[in-house]
């Protein structure tokens, strides 16, 4: 579109300069809606210019006034109504988010289950079972594709080391605690195991049938996923916010690269499976929660309880 030499209103060919007159021209007609100020006048003209119509901006004694073809008012009317209505909602502040502070004994809780981990690591090493049980329950791609489906849930319970499951226990700890001030504690663990297991299913299928391991820090990552994908939600509804929708994906694949990033014994890839099935449970989790407050208790129990079956039903089969 050709800009006067003002910069603010198309050529003459386009749309007519300001003119001041008090009636409308024969076959003209004003809109019904009068803008306020030259500026707001201007805008409303180029609305009607990429919608085809020839306005004209008018100044009158008493303000400001769009005219249009007669024929075209009502059309004219129209687009102005939803043009408006369109720029008040993208305006509108977002609605309010449910409270997403964790309780005290959720964050106790949450820490408790990150400290399971360990116990468990612990028992398996002083009784000298770590050895058979990582061999029965590590995620070994080849298996995997077997059929040994399990493995993708049993490996999120083992681990190398002690620092390996300590690492994992501080940092699942403080992500499970946060996800739980949204989404209750049940429901939490519950996308924990989902979104590891659907992270070591994934990075089964990306090595084929060359790789193992063992860890929970592909379900931790899950839970960064879930936590970035229900940012990246409230973002989307939050009308002119919605030009940072990426913005939590991207802090999500910063603390993968600073907390899991590649390096020796790191299997990064892992991770980065865990962040994405995390990040689109997040999203399918924000449609029916995206301004509800977080599940009850019946559906943390049951969450809970689904959670439990999983994982001993997985090490039931290895």
């Amino acid at each position: 579109m050709t800009l006067d030499p003002a910069g603010t209103l198309p050529c003459p060919e386009r749309m007519a300069a300001i003119e001041d007159d008090a009636a409308p021209a024969p076959g003209r007609a004003h809109t019904r809606a009068t803008p306020r100020t030259k500026r707001e006048a201007e805008e409303w003209a180029l609305v009607l210019v990429a919608e085809g119509l020839r306005p004209e901006a008018k100044k009158t004694d008493e303000g400001w006034r769009i005219e249009v073809d007669a024929a075209s008012r009502a059309a004219a009317d129209d687009i102005l109504t939803a043009w408006q209505a369109e720029r008040a909602e993208r305006r509108a502040p977002p609605p309010a988010e449910p409270d997403a502070t964790p309780a005290p004994l959720q964050l106790a809780l949450a820490y408790a289950g990150a400290l399971g981990l360990v116990g468990f690591h612990l028992l398996l090493d002083r009784t000298g079972r770590h050895a058979a049980y990582v061999d029965a329950g590590d995620s070994q791609a080849a298996l995997v594709l077997a059929g040994e489906l399990h493995r993708a849930v049993t490996a999120l319970t083992l681990h190398a080391d002690l620092p390996h499951v300590a690492g994992n226990a501080l940092f699942g700890g403080f992500f499970l605690a946060a996800l739980a001030g949204r989404l209750g504690l049940g429901c939490s663990l519950l996308a924990f195991l989902v979104s590891g297991t659907a992270g070591n299913l994934a990075n089964a299928l990306w090595y084929g049938h060359a790789h193992s391991s063992v860890g929970a820090s592909t379900g931790v990552f899950g839970l960064v996923g879930v936590l970035a994908g229900l940012a990246a939600w409230r973002r989307h509804r939050g009308g002119e916010r919605r030009r940072g929708v990426w913005v939590p994906l991207g802090a999500g694949l910063a603390l993968v690269a600073m907390l899991g990033g590649p390096g020796p014994d790191v299997d990064f890839s892992a991770h980065l499976f865990g962040l994405a099935a995390g990040a689109l449970a997040g999203l399918a989790i924000s449609l029916p929660l995206a301004a509800r407050p977080r599940p009850g208790v019946p559906a943390q129990l049951a969450a809970l309880l689904t959670s439990v079956v999983l994982v001993l039903g997985a090490w039931r089969l290895a």
